[in-house]
């Protein structure tokens, strides 16, 4: 016995001294990021902004303080748009110059970036774009029509430019699910909501296939006018080109895609001949750092993020993972801040969601629309993604606005569960237990439904479809056939939206700003003053919370292993879908990906 306690104490102090140590060095590691965030000295009289777009852009900073550390992470979308934004009145800049090639850019972020560029280029300071490659052997196609929004246009003569359209991909496990003996017992409102077909079908459903297909030919015709007009093409020639692509790097100069062949250093002597001055390079957020913000004065205006799927509760801070979730909780105690401080006169609510969770979108949408009630002006400005439970949620504002190629809509829901007792029966495993009511057990995901709960379910299901189009019928001012017509799934594109009335303006930050200086009475040439709630945890601030919450969220951590790899989209893809399914009613859009 006194060797068993032996052996049990050394386990214990050694468990204890190997938390002290995390946690130790967790405080090492959060003051170190916390030294990496500080300001930049004072900015040089002659500068060429900078920016990287081969680490891809993300709609806020991410999370934990690892994915952040040595700067290397991707690009903020608002801290580039606000650093071009101040970029432009600053004598002190006299071009923009970015590298391009790595991570993928999603198309309404591109759009973002490409209107902050021609805002740029008005001001008559030079733009440069260069990529060794725009897609390589993946595919480049939005990356390039980001670029071509640039004054000039350099590649790598190696490199090539990977036009080639757009395409989307969505994983279908009915066959596997098979295999193992696992039968689905998942219903979806309506015909166009295909995101729980990934767990019914081998395929896409004819009808998921036409909406889909309109989204892909909608993201298309707009990259296409973007590249007619910035590269000074007819559309039947960019059409052309993109159904001959990829194209080498000589045959791109020839077709008018690029105007300089070379390598970086040779960019690097150009920027310095053009700006007739020795300059310096400096990075939009070292620049957005040391110049400060352009709306950080004015009145208060609240910008809240909610990205990524809906989920109850609130945020738990990891110090080691950088995924994010829309967390019910979190994003409400956000809202009723705004409500509660008089100086804040709006909300600007910045959604990029596939949507989540019936009744955590359902909170949201009261909390938005409360702050209404309480004469807070809510502005909705849409990212890459709102649609199922992102629209949910933007549905409630004043006004929406959105990018052409935003992803919105999806106004249904499906719900169910999976029956997985034959397949524990083929790994010698039998599941057993007792219950007290008829029902208790409906949700087991070992058995099946109990008498009557089926259908249940299914009424369940539709007093969620009725509620969600009933309040986007009131709060578009749309008939029930009118928005029936748009629902039943069906995802659209932002333009595609505007057009059916279920978005209010095309635009980004901008455009939204714009609407609430005018409903404040503001002038276009008046400032703000942005402040972003919930306030931003400091590297410390992370450690200790998650310390006190007792840790890391194990999913987020193995999230973030599998993506670094090469199926890491894959199984993320699959792992949320799974992961949303057992609550009836999911608000969530189809789970698809662009193609490379």
């Amino acid at each position: 016995m006194r060797a068993i306690r032996w052996i049990g104490r050394i386990i214990l102090y050694g468990l204890a001294a190997l938390g002290g140590l995390t946690v130790a060095g967790l405080v090492a590691v959060a003051i170190f990021a916390g030294r990496l965030q500080e300001p930049v000295a004072e900015l040089p009289d002659s500068i060429v902004l900078s920016v990287d777009f081969r680490n891809g852009v993300v709609e806020g900073p991410k999370r934990g303080l690892l994915p952040n550390i040595g700067g290397g992470g991707e690009n903020v979308l608002r801290d580039v748009v606000e650093a071009l934004e101040a970029a432009a009145k600053d004598d002190r800049v006299k071009g923009l110059v970015a590298r391009f090639g790595g991570e993928r850019i999603d198309l309404a972020h591109a759009q973002e970036l490409r209107d902050a560029v021609a805002a740029f280029r008005k001001s008559g300071k030079f733009t440069k774009a260069f990529a060794e490659s725009f897609g390589g052997l993946r595919n480049g196609t939005v990356e390039y029509y980001l670029a071509a929004a640039f004054e000039q246009v350099w590649l790598q003569p190696s490199g090539n430019v990977g036009l080639i359209g757009a395409a989307i991909e969505m994983p279908f496990l009915k066959g596997a699910l098979e295999k193992l003996d696992v039968e689905t017992r998942i219903e979806q409102r309506h015909e166009y909501k295909s995101a729980a077909e990934l767990l019914t079908r081998s395929g896409l459903s004819e009808p998921a296939r036409r909406s889909l297909k309109r989204l892909v030919e909608s993201w298309l015709v707009q990259i296409v006018r973007g590249i007619a007009e910035d590269r000074r093409l007819g559309h039947d020639t960019v059409n052309r080109l993109v159904d001959t692509g990829p194209h080498l790097g000589a045959d791109a100069r020839q077709l008018g895609l690029v105007d300089r062949h070379g390598y970086w250093d040779e960019v690097v002597s150009a920027v310095q001949k053009d700006a007739r001055t020795d300059v310096k390079l400096i990075s939009v957020n070292d620049y957005l750092a040391a110049a400060g913000r352009p709306n950080a004065a004015g009145p208060r205006v609240a910008l809240i993020y909610g990205v990524g799927p809906i989920v109850p509760g609130r945020e738990r801070p990891s110090p080691f993972t950088g995924t994010r979730r829309f967390h019910a909780d979190t994003v409400g105690q956000a809202i009723s801040d705004a409500i509660e401080d008089d100086s804040i006169k709006a909300i600007l609510f910045r959604v990029d969601s596939p949507g989540g969770a019936y009744v955590p979108s359902d909170s949201v949408w009261r909390k938005l629309k409360y702050a209404r009630s309480r004469g807070k002006l809510v502005i909705v400005s849409m990212g890459h993604l709102a649609a199922s439970g992102g629209y949910f949620v933007a549905m409630a504002a004043d006004k929406i606005v959105a990018q052409p190629g935003t992803v919105t809509g999806s106004i249904g829901v499906y719900g169910g569960k999976l029956v997985t007792e034959a397949f524990w029966d083929k790994l010698g495993i039998r599941w057993d237990g007792v219950q007290a009511g008829k029902r208790a057990r409906m949700w087991s995901q070992i058995g099946d439904y109990p008498p009557g709960a089926k259908e249940r379910v299914g009424q369940l299901l539709d007093s969620v479809y009725d509620d969600f189009t009933n309040k986007a019928a009131k709060s578009r001012g749309l008939t029930d056939d009118q928005i029936d017509a748009m629902a039943r799934g069906r995802v659209w594109t932002g333009a595609d939206a505007k057009e059916r009335g279920l978005v209010d303006e095309l635009g980004g930050f901008r455009v939204a700003i714009g609407l609430i200086k005018e409903r404040l009475g503001l002038a276009p040439e008046d400032p703000i003053d942005i402040v972003v709630l919930p306030r931003p945890l400091s590297p410390i601030e992370q450690v200790l919370e998650a310390i006190q919450d007792g840790g890391i969220e194990a999913r987020s951590l193995v999230a973030n292993l599998f993506g670094s790899g090469p199926l890491g989209g894959e199984l993320g893809t699959i792992i949320e879908t799974l992961d949303l399914l057992s609550p009836v009613g999911v608000l969530q859009a189809p789970p698809f990906r662009l193609a490379r």
